[in-house]
C-alpha cells in the first residue's frame, strides 16, 4: 500500500499548491490532488480512507493537501491563483460561496439512508458536490446527576420539549459559582435557534428572520439560562473550558450541542452514568460535508476523482472508517456502514446520531453566510445580556435583520 503525500499548509504560503494541474507520477497513475480540513486524529483517518482507495485503484494516485487553519479563505487563495485542489471537502453551507470553483456532479439519493443527506449538496437545482459525511449533534447526559437530584433523566425514546428541558435543567441546577452545578453546558444560538424552530432565513434563502418570534425567544430563554439564578454557564465562565470535561466530573447534568468529533473522549471517559439522547425542540443544526470536483479539472482528473468522490461516499471500505473509538469525523450516510459506526461506542446510543440526520432540516446555503453570522455574534453579545450589553433583544433583533436583509441582498 502506498503512502500518501501530505502537503501542510502553513500560513505562509503563498506559492501556491499542486492542484488540478498536478503531474503523472511516473507509474502510469492518474494523479490528483485532495484537500480537506481537520485535526491530527482526522487527518490519520483520512490518510486511512485515501490508503483504502488507492489499494483499490493503483491507477490513480492521491496528494492529500491537509489544511489545518482558516479552510474557506485558503481555499480561495487557491482558486484565484489558480491552483485548486482536483478535489476538495466542502460543507453544505458553503456552496452557494464555491458554486463557480466546482463542476456539477451525478448524485442518486437512493445510495443513502436518509434524505438529507443528498439534499444537503443540492444548489440551485444542481448538486454540487458528492455527499461524503453527516455531523448531526446530539445531546449528551450525565445520569448520576440527575440521580443526585432524586430527577429523572432525559430518555433516548424521544426529544424533549424546549420547556421540559428548561425545567430538568433548573431542578438539577446547584450550588453557586465557581462550585455550581449547572443543568447544561453553555447553550450556542446559533443550534438553539433551530431547536426552538427558528432560522437565520426563510427556506430559499431570501429573507433573513431574526426578527422572528423564535429569535426572540431564543436569546430570551439563553439570557435567563446564563442569569445568576439560570443553569447554564455564562459566556465568561465557559472561556477556554471543555464543557464535556465539566459533563464527566459532573458539573453538567446536559451537553445540548455533542458533536460525533468528541465519541473519542466518550469511550475514553468509559463512564456508564453518561449517554445520549436527541436534541431537545427540533433539533440542532444539521451539517453535511461533501466532495467537490474542481470544475478547471481536465476530463481526465474529473474521470478520476469522480471515482475517488464515490469510493469515499458509497465504499464501506471507505465509510467504515469513518468512525472509531480513537476519532471519529462523523456518521457514515450509508446504510451498511452504521453497523462499524455503532461498534465505536456499542454501550452508548450511538442511534441517536443516525436518528439525528432525519429530526432536522437542512439549512439554504448563502455565499455570505459566515459574514452575517460574525456580524450577528458581535451585535447580539454586545448589546444584550447575552454579553456585557443591557439593549431590548428585541430592538436589536429587529435592527441587525435589517443589516443582515442589506448583506443578503448583496450577493
Amino acid at each position: 500500500m502506498r503512502k500518501i503525500s501530505v502537503v501542510l499548509l502553513t500560513a505562509a504560503f503563498a506559492v501556491g499548491l499542486t492542484g488540478c494541474s498536478a503531474p503523472d507520477s511516473g507509474s502510469g497513475a492518474t494523479t490528483i490532488s485532495f484537500a480537506h480540513w481537520g485535526n491530527n486524529e482526522e487527518n490519520a483517518t483520512m490518510e486511512a480512507m485515501v490508503a483504502a482507495f488507492e489499494a483499490e485503484h493503483p491507477d490513480i494516485d492521491i496528494e492529500a493537501e491537509w489544511i489545518q487553519a482558516d479552510y474557506e479563505q485558503r481555499l480561495q487563495t487557491t482558486i484565484a491563483g489558480g491552483s485548486q485542489a482536483t478535489v476538495a471537502q466542502i460543507g453544505n453551507t458553503m456552496l452557494a460561496a464555491f458554486a463557480n470553483a466546482f463542476r456539477p456532479v451525478e448524485v442518486d439519493p437512493d445510495l443513502y439512508y436518509s434524505a438529507n443527506t443528498a439534499r444537503s449538496m443540492q444548489f440551485d437545482g444542481e448538486y454540487l458536490a458528492v455527499p461524503f459525511v453527516a455531523k448531526p449533534k446530539v445531546m449528551a447526559v450525565n445520569a448520576a446527576v440527575f440521580e443526585d437530584a432524586g430527577v429523572e433523566p432525559p430518555t433516548a425514546d424521544r426529544a424533549l420539549t424546549i420547556d421540559e428541558f428548561d425545567e430538568l435543567a433548573q431542578q438539577v441546577t446547584s450550588g453557586t459559582a465557581p462550585d455550581k452545578t449547572y443543568g447544561s453546558a453553555r447553550l450556542w444560538f446559533n443550534g438553539w435557534l433551530v431547536a426552538e424552530g427558528g432560522a437565520f432565513y426563510n427556506d430559499d434563502a431570501t429573507a433573513c428572520t431574526l426578527d422572528s418570534p423564535e429569535a426572540l425567544e431564543t436569546t430570551e430563554d439563553l439570557i435567563a439560562a446564563q442569569s445568576p439564578d439560570g443553569y447554564a454557564p455564562t459566556q465568561l465562565d465557559a472561556e477556554g473550558q471543555d464543557m464535556f470535561d465539566w459533563l464527566g466530573i459532573g458539573r453538567l447534568a446536559m451537553q445540548p450541542d455533542f458533536g460525533p468529533w468528541d465519541i473519542a473522549k466518550l469511550v475514553a471517559l468509559d463512564d456508564p452514568a453518561i449517554d445520549l439522547v436527541p436534541v431537545p425542540g427540533d433539533g440542532s443544526l444539521l451539517e453535511f460535508n461533501g466532495l467537490g470536483i474542481s470544475a478547471s479539472a481536465s476530463d481526465e482528473e474529473a474521470e478520476a476523482a469522480q471515482t475517488f468522490v464515490d469510493f469515499m461516499s458509497t465504499a464501506p471500505a471507505a465509510q467504515d472508517l469513518l468512525t472509531t473509538s480513537e476519532s471519529s469525523l462523523g456518521v457514515p450516510i450509508i446504510e451498511e456502514s452504521l453497523a462499524a459506526f455503532l461498534d465505536a461506542a456499542p454501550d452508548k446510543n450511538l442511534q441517536a446520531f443516525v436518528d439525528a440526520l432525519d429530526q432536522s432540516t437542512i439549512d439554504p446555503s448563502v455565499a455570505n453566510d459566515n459574514q452575517i453570522r460574525t456580524a450577528f455574534d458581535d451585535v447580539i453579545y454586545s448589546d444584550t445580556a447575552l454579553g456585557a450589553g443591557d439593549e431590548d433583544p428585541a430592538t436589536v433583533l429587529a435592527d441587525f435583520n435589517v443589516e443582515c436583509q442589506s448583506i443578503l441582498d448583496s450577493e
